[in-house]
């Protein structure tokens, strides 16, 4: 399994990350974990096919899909070598592109067609066409964002500065604290951004928190129990709590046993 990263310059605030994964014979079967990471996605599956199981129902896409924001861990399956590419989008993009409920796909992978058939036949043709020259899709890509319009309204700019100030906290917050930025009640500050982002603001800043936990634990920076006690989790209860909520594991179990494909992408 490879997994490459591309430059985001010129789209990067509305691309996290360009990424292409690629699996041969010898990595198949592959099956694993994957934490969501407080965005949405967008990606094209090549050829093959991805299985993706969440909450005991499976999935099975190919073609151009659309992840929605995920709130809990999901499984992601591999069984036919093949590749794809996608985009890691910034968490308001999806809604600057389409003006469409985001919440709608919550923890769900569609087909984009279903989702917004204007963008898929805007993206479609591009990644068909550059697959097998991934320098020249990520250039299309890019040149076909830029033309997209997405129109910021006052809202948007304001869940997008809530957005910047909890990555600023590492998601050491709460919804009241967002409160004293806006001029929202908190039902309607909730309401807007479940709709721009795909989730509530304290689902949000919860995940939020514990992925930049992860992040700094497979980076082997820091000890576990210190980004514990960093991450103001009263006690280690409270983190296991947390813990098999997103991971659907309990710490000692996930700890006893390699994630390649997590510490590659949670690595980065």
């Amino acid at each position: 399994m490879t997994l490459k990263y591309y430059k985001t310059d010129r789209v990067s605030s509305l691309v996290e990350e360009f990424f292409h994964l690629t699996f041969d014979d010898s990595d198949l079967p592959f099956e694993s974990t994957v934490l969501p990471v407080c965005s949405t996605a967008i990606t094209f599956i090549f050829k093959n096919q991805h299985r993706f199981i969440y909450k005991k129902k499976e999935t099975e896409l190919s073609g151009l899909i659309v992840t929605g924001q995920f709130y809990e861990s999901f499984q992601f399956l591999v069984e036919e070598k093949g590749h794809s590419f996608g985009m890691m989008l910034h968490p308001t993009t999806l809604y600057k592109l389409t003006k469409l409920d985001v919440s709608k796909i919550k923890n769900k992978h569609v087909l984009l067609d279903s989702f917004s058939k204007e963008l898929h036949n805007l993206l479609n043709t591009i990644f068909i066409e550059h697959e097998s020259d991934i320098p020249k899709l990520v250039q299309n890509l890019k040149q076909a964002i830029l033309k997209l319009p997405n129109e910021n309204d006052s809202v948007v700019d304001i869940i997008d500065g809530l957005i910047a100030h909890i990555h600023s906290k590492e998601g050491m917050l709460n919804t009241y604290d967002l409160l004293a930025y806006v001029d929202f009640s908190q039902k309607t500050l909730e309401t807007h951004f479940k709709n721009i982002v795909g989730l509530t603001p304290g689902r949000y800043i919860r995940l939020y928190r514990f992925v930049k936990l992860m992040r700094k634990y497979e980076s082997n920076t820091i000890k576990l129990k210190d980004l514990i006690y960093m991450y103001n989790y009263y006690d280690r209860s409270h983190f296991t709590r947390d813990f098999k909520h997103f991971m659907k594991q309990s710490p000692k179990d996930y700890f006893k046993t390699e994630h390649p494909f997590l510490n590659k992408y949670l690595n980065k």
